[in-house]
């Protein structure tokens, strides 16, 4: 009844880019633990220290995977990593 989504190769990730996809969601998970840890310090501000921490710093790693993920992606036409 419900089958997988085909993807063609030339679009499927590399293992370099898939790295990048899984350090990325840990580095926002981490973010997200130690801006709570740090709003909970101070239940007044809770809001407003969970916000100054969290949106800069989820806002930098999602710039800098989406860098490296462009940087990774493979050049249409040039020889992939999967050839002999």
């Amino acid at each position: 009844m419900f089958e997988p989504r085909k993807i063609e190769e030339a679009r499927r990730l590399t293992a370099g880019q898939r790295a990048v996809v899984v350090i990325m969601n840990l580095m926002l998970l981490a973010e997200l633990t130690w801006s709570m840890y740090l709003g909970q310090q101070d239940p007044g501000n809770l809001t407003a220290v969970f916000l100054r921490t969290f949106i800069p710093s989820a806002a930098a790693t999602l710039m800098a995977a989406r860098f490296l993920l462009r940087r990774m992606q493979p050049v249409p036409g040039e020889p992939s990593e999967k050839a002999p």
